[in-house]
């Protein structure tokens, strides 16, 4: 059961029986002051009339007399008015009374000799009345009679009944209006809240904690607990901010973990081929070229040692790939300005651009000093730019690569594709450098591996050259992240922090 409904229940019952209380005290108060009024009602309208009459019953058969009782017994409360001598005989009766029936004969000559007024009830006819005697005086006060007004019971009673028809009709008006009141002010200042707090709580107990209670800006208890569990549910939804950035935290640093197992094996693998591998390739290469000299050219065997003598490159190529990312120098940072960097690259790579047909476009909006080796970025450079030339092979039509350098790029500007992030990134502003290609660009199967050792789409690839490309960034404190163009072609973009001001000069 609601609370506001057990409110109810308590509160109306008790509340009825102290206004039926009350209403019945007033009731029989008021009940007990309508008898004696009317009462005094019938001896005023005894003394009036006694005082009309003093002297006028030396002629009893005055008409002018008789008008006055029955114009006095016209009224609703009076129900006659009797007349009698000294000797207590009737002499007049107000109309309709024509037989009255005289009063108590000890009664009525008391009031004629003592002239005292008496208070009586009696019967006339089939009415109960209550009736007043008073004597009548003549001159020198002699007592010449007396008059008896009648008042009707019926009417006494009938006063009675509209009383308590008047409190009933009173205390049940009061009592719907309390109880209406009483109503309102549990909907409004208990069950509306109460239903409120319910729904914020099983909102909250569902997991949506970005739900809030509306504050109704009071002081009660209810609005301070509603403040109390908004509050509450702040703070929770805090801490699930916190805990979810944790553990992605965590996911970022298990799987840099992994990758960094992954490198180390790839590093204990390229040391052990440097000294299993390299020596006999080494002779193998030697004699190769030794027996090639020796042959005629153009035979069938100088063809057979060439392809002896590239495949043994290509596997020497490979070890020493694989002796560089192992063995790959200190890291050692220092402001540098990547667009001198980029111009290196660009007069490294200038006959490989020519060869390939590729045009090569620069874009720079502005200069920044960043943390990083210029030698290890350089490295970078040149590993994407030659990717974007290699993927350019074979396209038909201009083959173009934009580089684009960008600074004070806020984080929220950075529109990534699921490549690995530095676990803390702050709300500094970034440079960029993006290579972009009109190639055909990066299948999705590919697009998720392509940070992994060992992953290659070329038919000559080893797969470690954006392995190491990544690694190096993340040395910088930033990272390599790879996409698609919607236009076409792929995009690669080396995102590093600017220095701070300490390590600029």
């Amino acid at each position: 059961m609601k609370l506001g409904t057990r409110l109810l229940l308590a509160l109306l019952p008790t509340v009825t029986a102290i206004m039926i209380f009350v209403a019945g005290w007033a009731l029989v108060e008021r009940e007990q002051t309508v008898v004696p009024a009317a009462q005094q009602e019938a001896r005023a309208y005894a003394t009036a009339l006694g005082l009309a009459l003093d002297g006028a019953l030396r002629d009893v058969r005055s008409e002018q007399v008789q008008a006055i009782i029955d114009q006095v017994s016209r009224e609703p409360t009076v129900y006659g008015i009797i007349l009698y001598d000294s000797a207590g005989i009737q002499v007049l009766a107000s109309d309709p009374l024509n037989a009255p029936g005289p009063p108590p004969e000890a009664l009525l000559h008391r009031v004629l000799q003592s002239g005292t007024t008496v208070t009586l009830e009696r019967a006339i006819g089939e009415e109960r009345v209550f009736s007043v005697l008073r004597a009548l005086h003549g001159p020198r006060g002699r007592i010449t009679g007396a008059v008896e007004v009648a008042q009707p019971m019926d009417f006494v009673e009938a006063q009675q009944a509209q009383v308590r028809r008047r409190y009933f009709l009173n205390t049940l008006a009061l009592l719907i209006a309390l109880t209406a009141t009483t109503l309102w002010l549990v909907r409004r200042v208990v069950a509306q809240p109460m239903e409120r707090l319910v729904l914020g709580a099983r909102e909250l107990g569902g997991g949506n904690l970005a739900h809030r209670i509306v504050d109704e800006g009071t002081s009660s208890e209810l609005a301070v607990l509603a403040s109390e569990l908004n509050r509450m549910a702040g703070n929770l939804e805090a801490a699930r901010r916190n805990e979810a950035r944790e553990a992605e935290e965590r996911v970022g640093l298990e799987r840099r973990l992994r990758e960094t197992e992954k490198l180390a094996a790839i590093g204990n693998l390229a040391a052990g081929l440097a000294h299993e591998i390299a020596a006999p390739l080494n002779v193998i290469s030697g004699r190769a070229e030794l027996m090639l000299r020796r042959v005629p050219p153009e035979t069938d065997e100088s063809r057979q040692l060439q392809i002896i003598i590239r495949q043994i490159s290509r596997i020497t190529t490979t070890v020493q790939n694989l002796l560089g990312f192992a063995k790959r120098r200190e890291f050692v940072p220092r402001a540098i300005d990547l667009g001198n960097v980029l111009n290196g690259v660009f007069d490294f790579l200038d006959a490989e651009f020519h060869r390939a047909g590729v045009k090569v476009t620069a874009e720079r909006s502005g200069s920044s000093p960043v943390i990083g080796d210029p030698d290890l970025l350089h490295d970078v450079l040149v590993n994407v730019l030659l990717n974007a030339v290699q993927a350019l092979e074979g396209l038909d039509g201009e083959r173009a690569v934009m580089v684009r350098l960008a600074v004070s790029i806020p984080l929220a500007q950075l529109p990534l594709a699921g490549t690995p992030m530095p676990a803390a990134m702050t709300d500094s502003r970034w440079t960029i450098i993006e290579v972009r290609d009109n190639g055909p660009g990066i299948t999705p199967e590919a697009l998720p591996q392509l940070f992994e050792p060992y992953f290659t789409t070329k038919a000559r690839g080893t797969g470690l050259g954006l392995v190491v490309a990544q690694s190096i960034m993340q040395e910088h404190g930033g990272w390599l992240d790879a996409r698609n163009a919607p236009a076409g072609g792929a995009i690669f973009r080396l995102v590093l922090p600017p220095a701070p001001e300490s390590m600029r000069g």
